[in-house]
């Protein structure tokens, strides 16, 4: 018996110009050429203007207050102040923006909207916590009496003041277990605030009610 032994062929590396590597080449770029495409398109964001600090009306603010932070604001994209827009050298916001809140372009004015002042109110009584800088109180005063042993009946003189600063009177100078909250108030507000804390009346703050 004579067998022959027949040698198996050899499997040739592909080169460079085999149909099937340059093929699977293009795969590959196409492939990633879509993902970056895809992540471009997903990625809409923007620059936007946002508080560095607490930033409260009456005081005068400048471009260096607020640092630019990208975000995707899709449909209220138009409400808030772009980082493509400069922001003036001064400006006045209409109501408190804590830090990290984005800037509306409502809240930019020349003057406070308004035509409030910032005042500050002397409490002696403890407050509720949910008092804090950017909410809104009402403002309650109880007269003294005209023996100066008590006190009338409480009633609100102001709904819905704005609260901008709180400073808890740490100072030696200060009148002891007495807070001084300083509030957003009009000018029709005015005269009875300082009538009152002149005459030694109670102030006493109340979280506003909503729609109150």
């Amino acid at each position: 018996m004579n067998d022959k032994i027949v040698e198996a062929p050899r499997i040739r590396t592909p080169g460079w110009r085999d149909p099937r590597l340059i093929v699977g080449v293009i795969l590959v770029v196409l492939s990633v050429a879509g993902v970056v495409a895809l992540m471009q398109a997903a990625d809409s964001r923007q620059g936007y203007w946002a508080a560095s600090v607490d930033v409260v009306p009456g005081v005068k603010v400048k471009p260096e207050d607020f640092h630019v932070v990208q975000a995707s604001m899709s449909e209220a994209s138009d409400i808030y102040w772009s980082a493509e827009q400069d922001l003036p050298s001064e400006f006045y916001v209409a109501s408190t923006i804590l830090q990290g809140e984005f800037l509306a372009q409502r809240q930019v004015n020349e003057a406070d909207p308004g035509g409030r002042q910032q005042v500050g109110i002397r409490i002696s009584e403890d407050m509720p916590a949910s008092v804090t800088t950017g909410s809104r109180a009402d403002v309650w005063v109880a007269l003294a009496d005209s023996d100066g042993r008590g006190f009338e009946e409480p009633h609100k003189l102001i709904s819905s003041a704005e609260v901008v600063d709180i400073d808890d009177n740490t100072s030696t100078f200060a009148a002891a277990d007495t807070t001084t909250v300083y509030l957003m108030l009009s000018q029709d507000a005015l005269p009875g605030v300082l009538d009152a804390q002149a005459n030694g009346a109670k102030i006493s703050l109340v979280p506003s009610i909503s729609g109150d």
